[in-house]
Protein backbone atom coordinates (compact mmCIF):
# COMPACT_ATOMS: atom_id res chain seq x y z
CA UNK A 1 0.00 0.00 0.00
CA UNK A 2 1.55 3.29 -1.10
CA UNK A 3 -1.58 5.43 -1.45
CA UNK A 4 -1.93 7.94 1.35
CA UNK A 5 -4.27 6.89 4.15
CA UNK A 6 -6.48 9.95 4.29
CA UNK A 7 -8.07 10.63 7.68
CA UNK A 8 -11.07 12.87 7.15
CA UNK A 9 -10.53 15.06 10.17
CA UNK A 10 -9.20 18.59 9.54
CA UNK A 11 -5.73 19.25 10.88
CA UNK A 12 -7.12 22.35 12.60
CA UNK A 13 -9.50 20.13 14.57
CA UNK A 14 -6.61 17.84 15.55
CA UNK A 15 -4.66 20.82 16.88
CA UNK A 16 -7.72 22.14 18.73
CA UNK A 17 -8.10 18.77 20.43
CA UNK A 18 -4.43 18.75 21.39
CA UNK A 19 -4.71 22.21 22.92
CA UNK A 20 -7.88 21.23 24.82
CA UNK A 21 -6.21 18.16 26.35
CA UNK A 22 -3.05 20.07 27.23
CA UNK A 23 -5.05 22.78 28.99
CA UNK A 24 -6.94 20.20 31.02
CA UNK A 25 -3.68 18.54 32.02
CA UNK A 26 -2.35 21.90 33.22
CA UNK A 27 -5.54 22.51 35.26
CA UNK A 28 -6.40 25.41 32.98
CA UNK A 29 -9.93 25.98 31.71
CA UNK A 30 -10.43 24.64 28.17
CA UNK A 31 -13.38 25.65 26.00
CA UNK A 32 -15.10 22.48 27.27
CA UNK A 33 -14.16 19.36 29.20
CA UNK A 34 -12.28 16.97 26.87
CA UNK A 35 -13.62 13.49 26.13
CA UNK A 36 -11.44 10.53 25.10
CA UNK A 37 -13.27 7.17 24.99
CA UNK A 38 -10.90 4.26 25.71
CA UNK A 39 -11.30 2.10 22.62
CA UNK A 40 -8.67 -0.62 22.37
CA UNK A 41 -7.68 -3.08 19.69
CA UNK A 42 -10.04 -5.80 20.85
CA UNK A 43 -12.77 -3.42 19.66
CA UNK A 44 -10.92 -1.93 16.67
CA UNK A 45 -9.25 -4.82 14.84
CA UNK A 46 -12.51 -6.50 13.73
CA UNK A 47 -13.81 -3.10 12.60
CA UNK A 48 -11.33 -3.09 9.72
CA UNK A 49 -12.03 -6.66 8.66
CA UNK A 50 -8.87 -8.31 10.00
CA UNK A 51 -8.75 -11.53 12.03
CA UNK A 52 -6.62 -11.52 15.14
CA UNK A 53 -4.69 -14.58 13.97
CA UNK A 54 -3.47 -12.58 10.97
CA UNK A 55 -2.95 -9.39 12.95
CA UNK A 56 -0.54 -11.05 15.38
CA UNK A 57 1.18 -13.23 12.81
CA UNK A 58 2.69 -10.50 10.65
CA UNK A 59 4.17 -7.10 11.66
CA UNK A 60 3.21 -5.34 8.44
CA UNK A 61 -0.40 -6.52 8.83
CA UNK A 62 -0.27 -5.23 12.41
CA UNK A 63 0.95 -1.81 11.27
CA UNK A 64 -1.57 -1.51 8.43
CA UNK A 65 -4.45 -2.66 10.65
CA UNK A 66 -3.60 -0.18 13.38
CA UNK A 67 -3.49 2.75 10.98
CA UNK A 68 -6.79 1.80 9.34
CA UNK A 69 -8.29 1.26 12.79
CA UNK A 70 -7.23 4.74 13.89
CA UNK A 71 -8.72 6.15 10.68
CA UNK A 72 -12.03 4.44 11.53
CA UNK A 73 -11.89 5.70 15.12
CA UNK A 74 -11.09 9.30 14.18
CA UNK A 75 -13.82 9.41 11.55
CA UNK A 76 -16.57 7.70 13.56
CA UNK A 77 -16.02 8.28 17.26
CA UNK A 78 -16.54 11.70 18.82
CA UNK A 79 -13.28 12.11 20.67
CA UNK A 80 -10.58 14.57 21.60
CA UNK A 81 -7.90 12.00 20.75
CA UNK A 82 -5.39 13.79 18.55
CA UNK A 83 -2.68 11.22 17.79
CA UNK A 84 -2.73 7.93 15.93
CA UNK A 85 0.69 6.71 17.04
CA UNK A 86 2.25 5.50 20.26
CA UNK A 87 2.09 2.60 22.68
CA UNK A 88 -1.51 1.31 22.94
CA UNK A 89 -2.51 3.49 19.96
CA UNK A 90 -0.90 2.82 16.58
CA UNK A 91 2.40 2.00 14.86
CA UNK A 92 3.03 -0.07 17.96
CA UNK A 93 4.25 -3.60 18.67
CA UNK A 94 0.99 -4.83 20.13
CA UNK A 95 1.01 -7.92 22.30
CA UNK A 96 -1.50 -6.48 24.78
CA UNK A 97 -1.05 -7.39 28.45
CA UNK A 98 0.98 -10.55 27.76
CA UNK A 99 4.39 -9.24 26.70
CA UNK A 100 5.94 -9.21 30.16
CA UNK A 101 4.80 -12.66 31.27
CA UNK A 102 5.55 -13.88 27.74
CA UNK A 103 9.17 -12.79 28.18
CA UNK A 104 9.50 -14.39 31.62
CA UNK A 105 8.74 -18.03 30.92
CA UNK A 106 4.94 -18.04 30.70
CA UNK A 107 3.15 -19.50 27.69
CA UNK A 108 0.98 -17.05 25.77
CA UNK A 109 -2.02 -18.24 23.76
CA UNK A 110 -2.97 -16.46 20.51
CA UNK A 111 -6.60 -17.30 19.64
CA UNK A 112 -7.82 -16.96 16.08
CA UNK A 113 -10.44 -14.37 16.97
CA UNK A 114 -9.35 -12.59 20.14
CA UNK A 115 -6.41 -10.94 21.88
CA UNK A 116 -3.73 -13.12 23.51
CA UNK A 117 -3.84 -14.39 27.07
CA UNK A 118 -1.36 -15.93 29.55
CA UNK A 119 -1.47 -19.56 30.67
CA UNK A 120 -0.79 -20.72 34.23
CA UNK A 121 2.21 -19.28 36.05
CA UNK A 122 5.28 -21.25 37.13
CA UNK A 123 7.01 -19.43 40.01
CA UNK A 124 6.48 -21.25 43.32
CA UNK A 125 9.69 -21.40 45.38
CA UNK A 126 13.12 -19.87 45.93
CA UNK A 127 14.71 -21.93 43.16
CA UNK A 128 12.17 -20.47 40.76
CA UNK A 129 13.07 -16.97 41.92
CA UNK A 130 16.72 -17.59 41.10
CA UNK A 131 15.76 -18.94 37.67
CA UNK A 132 13.59 -15.88 37.11
CA UNK A 133 16.36 -13.51 38.14
CA UNK A 134 18.72 -15.06 35.57
CA UNK A 135 16.31 -14.68 32.64
CA UNK A 136 17.04 -12.36 29.74
CA UNK A 137 13.91 -10.21 29.79
CA UNK A 138 14.87 -7.98 26.86
CA UNK A 139 16.32 -10.48 24.41
CA UNK A 140 13.86 -13.37 24.70
CA UNK A 141 10.19 -14.23 24.41
CA UNK A 142 7.69 -11.61 23.30
CA UNK A 143 10.07 -8.73 24.01
CA UNK A 144 12.48 -10.13 21.45
CA UNK A 145 9.54 -10.43 19.06
CA UNK A 146 8.60 -6.81 19.78
CA UNK A 147 12.05 -5.70 18.65
CA UNK A 148 11.77 -7.82 15.48
CA UNK A 149 8.29 -6.45 14.73
CA UNK A 150 9.44 -2.88 15.29
CA UNK A 151 12.24 -3.26 12.77
CA UNK A 152 9.89 -4.88 10.26
CA UNK A 153 7.43 -2.00 10.68
CA UNK A 154 10.25 0.46 10.04
CA UNK A 155 11.15 -1.36 6.82
CA UNK A 156 7.53 -1.15 5.67
CA UNK A 157 6.99 2.45 6.83
CA UNK A 158 7.20 4.15 3.43
CA UNK A 159 4.31 2.01 2.17
CA UNK A 160 1.94 3.51 4.73
CA UNK A 161 1.82 7.31 4.50
CA UNK A 162 -0.94 9.06 6.46
CA UNK A 163 -2.47 12.52 6.28
CA UNK A 164 -5.05 14.43 8.26
CA UNK A 165 -7.26 16.64 6.12
CA UNK A 166 -5.25 19.71 5.12
CA UNK A 167 -2.13 18.53 6.94
CA UNK A 168 1.24 17.15 5.86
CA UNK A 169 1.91 13.52 4.96
CA UNK A 170 3.67 11.56 7.69
CA UNK A 171 4.83 7.95 8.09
CA UNK A 172 3.91 6.48 11.50
CA UNK A 173 6.01 3.36 10.91
CA UNK A 174 9.28 5.26 10.82
CA UNK A 175 9.56 5.18 14.63
CA UNK A 176 7.03 2.64 15.90
CA UNK A 177 6.55 2.29 19.64
CA UNK A 178 7.53 -0.69 21.68
CA UNK A 179 5.21 -1.31 24.62
CA UNK A 180 6.94 1.22 26.88
CA UNK A 181 4.30 0.86 29.57
CA UNK A 182 3.98 -1.91 32.14
CA UNK A 183 1.32 -3.97 33.88
CA UNK A 184 3.16 -3.24 37.12
CA UNK A 185 5.13 -5.38 39.57
CA UNK A 186 2.15 -7.01 41.26
CA UNK A 187 0.26 -7.64 38.02
CA UNK A 188 3.26 -9.34 36.41
CA UNK A 189 3.85 -11.33 39.62
CA UNK A 190 0.24 -12.55 39.35
CA UNK A 191 0.97 -13.95 35.89
CA UNK A 192 4.18 -15.57 37.10
CA UNK A 193 2.71 -17.24 40.19
CA UNK A 194 -0.96 -17.45 39.34
CA UNK A 195 -3.27 -14.87 40.85
CA UNK A 196 -4.77 -17.06 43.56
CA UNK A 197 -1.33 -18.30 44.56
CA UNK A 198 -0.01 -14.74 44.75
CA UNK A 199 -2.81 -13.53 47.02
CA UNK A 200 -2.29 -16.50 49.33
CA UNK A 201 1.42 -15.77 49.42
CA UNK A 202 0.80 -12.13 50.38
CA UNK A 203 -0.83 -13.49 53.54
CA UNK A 204 1.35 -16.54 54.18
CA UNK A 205 4.74 -15.71 52.60
CA UNK A 206 5.02 -11.92 52.34
CA UNK A 207 8.85 -12.01 52.23
CA UNK A 208 8.70 -14.34 49.23
CA UNK A 209 6.35 -11.92 47.46
CA UNK A 210 8.60 -8.96 48.26
CA UNK A 211 11.55 -10.77 46.72
CA UNK A 212 9.52 -11.68 43.65
CA UNK A 213 8.46 -8.05 43.28
CA UNK A 214 12.06 -6.89 43.67
CA UNK A 215 13.18 -9.12 40.80
CA UNK A 216 10.24 -8.23 38.59
CA UNK A 217 10.62 -4.50 39.18
CA UNK A 218 14.27 -4.57 38.18
CA UNK A 219 13.37 -6.27 34.92
CA UNK A 220 10.54 -3.85 34.20
CA UNK A 221 12.88 -0.89 34.66
CA UNK A 222 15.53 -2.46 32.42
CA UNK A 223 12.95 -2.97 29.65
CA UNK A 224 11.57 0.54 29.93
CA UNK A 225 15.09 1.99 29.81
CA UNK A 226 15.78 -0.13 26.71
CA UNK A 227 12.60 1.22 25.06
CA UNK A 228 13.73 4.76 25.75
CA UNK A 229 17.04 4.15 24.00
CA UNK A 230 15.51 2.29 21.06
CA UNK A 231 12.84 4.92 20.40
CA UNK A 232 14.99 7.89 21.36
CA UNK A 233 12.31 9.05 23.78
CA UNK A 234 12.77 12.54 25.24
CA UNK A 235 14.16 13.15 28.70
CA UNK A 236 13.09 13.46 31.40
CA UNK A 237 11.15 10.30 30.73
CA UNK A 238 7.62 9.95 31.97
CA UNK A 239 5.99 6.70 33.03
CA UNK A 240 2.56 5.30 32.22
CA UNK A 241 1.80 2.13 34.14
CA UNK A 242 -0.91 0.06 35.75
CA UNK A 243 -1.26 -2.50 38.50
CA UNK A 244 -4.86 -3.67 38.24
CA UNK A 245 -4.42 -6.84 40.25
CA UNK A 246 -3.43 -4.94 43.38
CA UNK A 247 -6.88 -3.36 43.68
CA UNK A 248 -7.96 -6.44 45.66
CA UNK A 249 -5.40 -5.81 48.42
CA UNK A 250 -6.20 -3.84 51.53
CA UNK A 251 -4.46 -0.51 51.95
CA UNK A 252 -2.30 -2.07 54.68
CA UNK A 253 -1.24 -4.99 52.46
CA UNK A 254 -0.56 -2.65 49.55
CA UNK A 255 1.65 -0.40 51.68
CA UNK A 256 3.50 -3.29 53.29
CA UNK A 257 4.13 -5.54 50.30
CA UNK A 258 3.61 -3.66 47.02
CA UNK A 259 4.31 0.02 47.60
CA UNK A 260 8.12 -0.22 47.88
CA UNK A 261 8.34 -1.76 44.41
CA UNK A 262 5.81 0.68 42.99
CA UNK A 263 7.84 3.59 44.36
CA UNK A 264 11.05 2.16 42.95
CA UNK A 265 9.43 1.90 39.52
CA UNK A 266 7.67 5.26 39.64
CA UNK A 267 10.63 7.33 40.88
CA UNK A 268 13.10 5.77 38.48
CA UNK A 269 11.51 8.21 36.00
CA UNK A 270 11.61 11.96 36.54
CA UNK A 271 8.87 12.92 34.09
CA UNK A 272 5.10 12.83 34.25
CA UNK A 273 3.54 9.82 36.03
CA UNK A 274 0.27 8.43 34.65
CA UNK A 275 -1.20 5.53 36.61
CA UNK A 276 -4.14 3.25 35.88
CA UNK A 277 -6.00 0.85 38.11
CA UNK A 278 -9.42 -0.62 37.34
CA UNK A 279 -12.06 -1.28 39.95
CA UNK A 280 -12.99 0.29 43.28
CA UNK A 281 -9.80 2.01 44.38
CA UNK A 282 -11.29 4.30 47.05
CA UNK A 283 -9.14 2.73 49.79
CA UNK A 284 -5.90 3.32 47.84
CA UNK A 285 -6.41 6.85 46.54
CA UNK A 286 -4.30 8.57 49.22
CA UNK A 287 -1.43 6.19 48.50
CA UNK A 288 -1.53 7.02 44.79
CA UNK A 289 -1.65 10.77 45.44
CA UNK A 290 0.68 11.09 48.42
CA UNK A 291 3.15 8.19 48.21
CA UNK A 292 3.37 7.62 44.45
CA UNK A 293 2.69 11.28 43.68
CA UNK A 294 0.98 10.47 40.41
CA UNK A 295 0.19 13.31 38.03
CA UNK A 296 -2.66 11.52 36.29
CA UNK A 297 -5.13 8.78 37.22
CA UNK A 298 -6.13 7.28 33.88
CA UNK A 299 -9.25 5.20 33.30
CA UNK A 300 -10.23 5.16 36.97
CA UNK A 301 -13.05 2.71 37.62
CA UNK A 302 -16.76 3.36 37.42
CA UNK A 303 -17.01 1.91 40.94
CA UNK A 304 -14.99 4.79 42.42
CA UNK A 305 -17.01 7.18 44.60
CA UNK A 306 -16.95 10.59 42.94
CA UNK A 307 -17.13 12.54 46.20
CA UNK A 308 -14.18 10.60 47.58
CA UNK A 309 -11.93 11.00 44.57
CA UNK A 310 -12.79 14.69 44.39
CA UNK A 311 -11.78 15.11 48.03
CA UNK A 312 -8.50 13.20 47.70
CA UNK A 313 -7.34 14.05 44.18
CA UNK A 314 -9.45 16.92 42.90
CA UNK A 315 -7.35 19.85 41.71
CA UNK A 316 -4.03 18.02 42.18
CA UNK A 317 -4.27 14.90 39.99
CA UNK A 318 -5.63 14.86 36.44
CA UNK A 319 -8.66 12.57 36.50
CA UNK A 320 -9.59 10.50 33.44
CA UNK A 321 -12.44 8.03 33.51
CA UNK A 322 -15.41 6.73 35.50
CA UNK A 323 -18.30 6.30 33.02
CA UNK A 324 -19.48 2.67 33.31
CA UNK A 325 -18.34 0.73 30.19
CA UNK A 326 -21.09 -1.85 30.76
CA UNK A 327 -23.62 0.98 30.56
CA UNK A 328 -22.04 2.08 27.30
CA UNK A 329 -22.38 -1.49 26.02
CA UNK A 330 -25.94 -2.22 27.16
CA UNK A 331 -27.64 1.07 28.05
CA UNK A 332 -29.15 3.87 26.01
CA UNK A 333 -27.57 7.14 24.87
CA UNK A 334 -29.55 8.96 27.56
CA UNK A 335 -28.23 6.54 30.20
CA UNK A 336 -24.70 7.37 29.11
CA UNK A 337 -25.38 11.10 28.99
CA UNK A 338 -26.79 10.94 32.52
CA UNK A 339 -23.76 9.05 33.85
CA UNK A 340 -21.40 11.46 32.11
CA UNK A 341 -23.25 14.45 33.55
CA UNK A 342 -22.71 13.03 37.05
CA UNK A 343 -18.96 12.94 36.45
CA UNK A 344 -18.95 16.45 35.01
CA UNK A 345 -21.00 17.96 37.79
CA UNK A 346 -18.81 16.50 40.53
CA UNK A 347 -15.32 16.68 39.02
CA UNK A 348 -15.27 19.42 36.37
CA UNK A 349 -15.23 22.20 39.03
CA UNK A 350 -11.97 20.72 40.37
CA UNK A 351 -10.23 21.20 37.02
CA UNK A 352 -8.00 18.61 35.37
CA UNK A 353 -10.89 16.42 34.19
CA UNK A 354 -10.91 14.37 30.99
CA UNK A 355 -14.08 12.32 30.54
CA UNK A 356 -13.49 8.67 29.72
CA UNK A 357 -15.06 5.33 30.44
CA UNK A 358 -13.76 3.49 33.44
CA UNK A 359 -12.28 1.51 31.75
CA UNK A 360 -12.15 0.01 28.23
CA UNK A 361 -15.25 0.06 26.05
CA UNK A 362 -16.42 -3.48 25.22
CA UNK A 363 -16.67 -4.68 21.62
CA UNK A 364 -20.21 -4.39 20.30
CA UNK A 365 -20.95 -1.14 22.13
CA UNK A 366 -23.26 1.04 20.00
CA UNK A 367 -21.56 4.03 18.46
CA UNK A 368 -24.45 6.26 19.61
CA UNK A 369 -23.71 5.30 23.21
CA UNK A 370 -20.00 6.00 22.87
CA UNK A 371 -20.67 9.38 21.30
CA UNK A 372 -23.17 10.25 24.01
CA UNK A 373 -20.24 11.06 26.31
CA UNK A 374 -19.20 13.89 24.00
CA UNK A 375 -22.79 15.07 23.72
CA UNK A 376 -22.97 15.39 27.51
CA UNK A 377 -19.70 17.32 27.63
CA UNK A 378 -20.86 19.72 24.94
CA UNK A 379 -24.14 20.36 26.80
CA UNK A 380 -22.52 20.76 30.19
CA UNK A 381 -22.68 24.27 31.64
CA UNK A 382 -20.75 24.87 34.85
CA UNK A 383 -23.01 26.00 37.63
CA UNK A 384 -26.21 24.99 35.82
CA UNK A 385 -28.79 23.06 37.81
Amino acid sequence: MSDVIEIEVPIEEIEARRARIEKARRFERPDRVPVVPAIAHRFLVPRVGVRFKDYYRDPETMLRTQLLAQKWLMENVRTDAHAITGAWVGAWTDFQNTFEAGSLGCEVVFPDDDIPWVRKGWVADDADLRRLEAMDFIGSGLNARQVEYRRAMMRAAEEYPVRFQGGPVFHPGRNPALTHTTDGPFGVAGDLMGQTELFLAVCDRPDFVRELLRIVTGKLIAWLDFCGREENLPEPRGLAWTDDLAVSLSAEQYRDVVLPSERRLRFHFAGRASFHMCGKTDHLLEIFADDLKIDEFQGFGYQVDLDRIAAVMGGRVVLIGNVNPMLIRAGTPEDVRRATRAVLERLAPCGGLIVQDGNNIPPGSPLANINAMMEAAERYEPGAA
